[in-house]
């Protein structure tokens, strides 16, 4: 693969994995359109995004260290809280991802269907985020709603909905602040991306080489540009822009299952 081919893998599998567009359908129409697969390299894309998740939030994860430290009194402080409500959000899709429950992804790889549930996504999210209340923070939330959140994440075996836009409408339902929401979404978002990255090395049986550093590195460095630009837009205008581009990108599906 040449630079570009790595840059629009870093932007499939890296940046459409931790905003609100679902990286599922981007990944098709990449393979479809430009015969590009992530294959090996997912693991490291993957890493990458996981590693930027983490340097963003520093201090969460300083908070996380800081509670996981002090269980050595025993005591329960907020960071272990957190770390608690993360892995209870990641649970579901990590258990139904590996197999158990018997759950397996639906075979739709129509472009026109993934079209279809890709606008029908960003209408749900539309009426999610404008009708739900802003009230609560992720220290105000309790077991039921990251399980909830976490639930809402077995959506994304349906090409087209995405697992970060599931979980993020489920968390507006739930009532909580839309940068809080996302917040969340992407802190639970982060032992998912860590699994698959070291499930996928693991199946790989290769040791790393230039090519896995470079996708490791282009995606680290993209979702790291990207997560500040997404929290700003939805700090301005909630979850409009990603709405509006899932409508774009649905009807460019259609458009091309059409053809």
């Amino acid at each position: 693969m040449n630079l570009r081919d790595l840059v629009i893998l870093a932007l499939v599998e890296g940046v459409a994995d931790i905003v609100p567009i679902d990286s599922s359908a981007h990944a098709m129409i990449v393979t479809r359109l430009l015969s590009l697969r992530a294959g090996m390299l997912a693991p490291a894309f993957h890493l990458g995004a996981a590693l930027a998740v983490i340097l963003y939030f520093w201090r969460e994860m300083g908070l996380i260290w800081s509670g996981l430290w002090k269980l050595r009194k025993m005591r329960i402080e907020p960071g272990t809280r957190l770390l608690a409500k993360m892995l209870v959000a990641a649970l579901p899709f990590l258990l139904i991802q590996g197999g158990v429950g018997g759950i397996a992804p639906p075979p739709v790889t129509s472009l026109f269907w993934i079209g279809v549930v890709t606008m029908i996504c960003a209408v749900v999210m539309f009426f999610a985020d404008r009708l739900s209340l802003t009230v609560k923070r992720i220290e105000h939330i309790g077991a039921l709603t990251s399980l909830a959140v976490g639930v809402a994440q077995i959506a994304a075996l349906l090409p087209g909905i995405g697992r970060v836009p599931a979980a993020l409408i489920m968390a507006r339902l739930f009532g909580m602040e839309r940068t809080a929401a996302y917040r969340f979404v992407l802190l639970a978002t982060l032992p998912i991306l860590v699994v698959e990255a070291v499930a996928g090395l693991v199946q790989s049986g290769r040791h790393p080489g230039f090519s896995d550093l470079l996708a490791f590195g282009l995606s680290f460095a993209l979702v790291l540009v990207a997560l500040p630009i997404a929290f700003s837009l939805i700090r301005r205008a909630g979850l409009m822009a990603f709405v509006l581009y899932r409508l774009l990108f649905g009807a460019m599906l259609l458009g091309l299952g059409l053809l």
